[in-house]
């Protein structure tokens, strides 16, 4: 089977069988056998985290990852290799990730002799699902030996045969928050008796989207959403309590820290003017997401070959999360991500949509450019 015929078979068995977050043992087990019949040894370092080294000449080391992890989705699309898993899809497309890294892996197999140096194959559970996969693939030794490390993402808003680079700051702080507010049930005609949990907790949200429009530079990133609100129980009573979740999303520190003190200071005026008793809970997420300059020149320089110098694109930074921020804080490299879309064919949904496709020439584009940039970065360091 030819290379880029492969990584389509593999993409569409891994399409057809998603598995969520730290669940992916089946996913696992294929990729192992895969890997092993590559020639190669793979290590299982956490329940369905994998690593496998490609040995050249020369003492440096390039690691590659890719993430497994599907997401709780139910499948739209009307494809020969839709999901088999019934609320489950591969809706970030990790499963072309998987599919190009054992691409790309065949293809550095092939032109081992012409290696200056050692690529170390990172396949890392759970990017989808805070606190994420790479911290313990880190714990575990993912990166013992590895002097720099590269990955990419495709994206459904960059079209197929185009590769965005970034420099710097690429990612956002991914946090989450939780608050639960506590007024005084009562009966609908009668509010002068109640506190009203449902009036309150609108009346915060308005709040929270103040503190980016009017205290925060207009010129810093930053970004809070509510996602969730739950309260009530029938039209003529007067909630006592209700919940709201949201994301907070920004690439300073100070910003992120400002945010989540004025929150509180919100929820204490709210407290002081109406009454309330409030639970306040903001969890941290993953990093922001920073490249290295000088390899992600070298990736840019790869890309090149590839795709043209008139296919690279330098979108802003990206107000999403992502977990290989931890593996950046570590060893020195570079994300990237790469077009999936075909508005002409009609795939031309976002992540995480369950329309989510991609168009097959970007697998064999991806896994090109991973090798590219790989061997790239060894002939350079």
């Amino acid at each position: 089977m030819e290379t880029e015929e492969y990584i389509i078979a593999m993409r569409e068995y891994f399409h057809e069988n998603p598995e969520l977050s730290f669940k992916e043992f089946k996913t696992a087990d294929r990729l192992e056998k895969e890997l092993r019949d590559m020639g190669l040894n793979p290590k299982r370092i956490t329940e369905t985290g994998i690593i496998a080294d490609i040995k050249g000449k020369g003492k440096k080391t390039v690691a590659i990852r890719a993430d497994i992890d599907a997401l709780p989705v139910t499948e739209e699309n009307k494809v020969d290799y839709v999901s088999k898993n019934k609320g489950v899809m591969h809706a970030c497309g990790h499963d072309t990730h998987m599919a190009m890294l054992l691409g790309a892996a065949k293809m550095l197999i092939a032109e081992k002799e012409k290696l200056n140096g050692n690529i170390r194959l990172i396949f890392q559970p759970a990017e989808e699902l805070p606190p994420g996969g790479a911290v313990g693939m880190i714990k575990n030794g993912a990166l013992d030996g590895v002097d720099y490390i590269i990955g990419q993402h495709i994206m459904g808003f960059i079209p197929a045969g185009k590769i965005a680079i970034y420099y710097k700051e690429m990612m956002a702080n991914a946090d989450e928050f939780d608050i639960k507010i506590h007024g005084k049930g009562g009966h609908g005609s009668a509010p002068q008796d109640s506190i009203d949990a449902v009036y309150i907790t609108a009346h915060l949200i308005e709040m929270l989207n103040t503190i980016v429009s009017r205290e925060i530079d207009p010129q810093e990133p930053a970004v809070i959403t509510t996602g969730t609100v739950n309260s009530g129980y029938r039209y003529n009573i007067i909630a006592a309590h209700a919940e709201l979740t949201g994301t907070v999303r920004t690439f300073n520190t100070e910003i992120q820290e400002k945010i989540i003190k004025r929150i509180k200071d919100i929820l204490e005026g709210l407290k002081s003017i109406y009454g309330i008793e409030y639970e306040y809970e903001y969890k941290k997420g993953y990093p922001v997401l920073v490249n290295n300059e000088k390899i992600a020149k070298y990736i840019e320089e790869a890309a090149k070959r590839v795709v043209g110098k008139d296919n690279i694109i330098y979108p802003k930074p990206n107000m999403g999360g992502e977990d290989f921020a931890y593996f950046l804080q570590k060893v020195p490299g570079s994300y990237y991500f790469i077009g999936g879309s075909n508005p002409e064919r009609g795939i031309d949904s976002m992540n995480h949509s369950p329309t989510f496709d991609m168009d097959e020439s970007a697998l064999y584009t991806g896994a090109k450019v991973l090798k590219e940039a790989a061997m790239e970065i060894l002939n350079k360091e």
